[in-house]
């Protein structure tokens, strides 16, 4: 037995032959291509973009330095954009996200279920993402069924972003100032303490001119008073005077202290700058009605070809056979 042979020739004339069996099929994938395109269920991606800045342009010790000058970058650094991309996939900032935008209204869960809650972490991690790029700016995109929901969920996720990230520095900054105004209190009650004794023992020994060594300064004059203890008061005055003077040098330094953090403790100042806003999409998501009716034409014509060149094949293979 002898192997077919079957050339370009064969093949060119076996699907001239069966041009209209390849025609009609193709115009049938077209067809249900188009259809698909119709029926299916359109999902919508809306994009928001936004640019991090410096965190440390916003510190105290930018706004209010004394000694160098040093300049401070606007935008934020490579590690500035990383620590946002991990607070993006962080279950605090997810969960802030799905509830503010009412996904269990939206996708219709309980979201106080715990399988439920599950359940809508999961459509929002499927459907959500972010990424930076190399000019520094971080893309966020959400997919959605509806076009408004999906520019909500974006722009909403920028702005849980921007409160967490700010929120996180602020914090810190609170943290410090409630500490130096507990501190404050304290030497406030120190220094009460300390101007009772001073005015008790000045009041009994009639000493009203000595100043403290701890004030760099001496008065010199006619010293009143007198009898016993007298010399030991004046050395607990100074004493007293010393410890007094530095801790009223301290409060001021904390006042100080106090006054620069709470300037920088507000929500006055933004961490991320958004620099284009989310929008309902106009069109789906994915291949447009051409792309699809060409991409399911291409599949009709190609698997209609290999179908009648493997026919035509077979039917000279049983030729050679008989």
């Amino acid at each position: 037995m002898t192997t077919p042979h079957f050339d370009l020739v064969d093949i060119t004339r076996a699907i001239k032959q069966q041009r209209k069996f390849v025609i009609i099929i193709t115009v049938i994938a077209l067809i249900f291509g188009c259809i698909f395109f119709a029926v299916r269920k359109k999902k919508y991606k809306a994009e928001a973009r936004f640019l991090v800045t410096n965190p440390l342009y916003t510190d105290r010790s930018t706004l209010f330095r004394n000694i160098e000058t040093r300049y401070v970058d606007y935008f934020g650094g490579d590690d500035d954009v990383d620590k946002i991309a991990a607070l993006a996939q962080s279950d605090t900032v997810r969960d802030r996200i799905i509830r503010n935008c009412q996904f269990q209204d939206v996708y219709k869960m309980d979201i106080n279920d715990s399988l439920g809650h599950a359940a809508l972490m999961q459509i929002f991690d499927k459907n959500f993402n972010i990424k930076r790029t190399e000019y520094k700016d971080m893309h966020v995109t959400y997919i959605a069924y509806d076009p408004k929901t999906a520019a909500n969920v974006a722009n909403m996720s920028v702005q849980v972003l921007e409160e967490t990230y700010r929120h996180y520095y602020t914090s810190m900054k609170q943290n410090i100032y409630t500490s130096i105004q507990t501190k404050m209190k304290q030497i406030d009650s120190s220094i009460a303490v300390y101007t009772d004794s001073l005015a008790a023992l000045r009041d009994k020994y009639k000493i009203y001119n000595i100043i403290s060594p701890g004030r760099q300064n001496v008065i010199s004059g006619d010293m009143k008073g007198g009898g016993a203890g007298y010399g030991k008061a004046m050395e607990q005055i100074q004493n007293i005077e010393a410890v007094k003077d530095q801790y009223v040098s301290d409060k001021a330094k904390y006042m100080s202290l106090l006054n620069e953090f709470d300037a920088t403790t507000n929500d006055n100042m933004r961490y991320l700058k958004v620099i284009t806003t989310a929008q309902p999409p106009v069109g789906p998501n994915g291949p447009s009605l051409m792309l699809t009716a060409i991409v399911a034409a291409c599949l009709g014509l190609f698997f209609s070809v290999i179908w009648v060149l493997l026919m035509a094949y077979y039917k000279m293979l049983n030729a050679v056979v008989r």
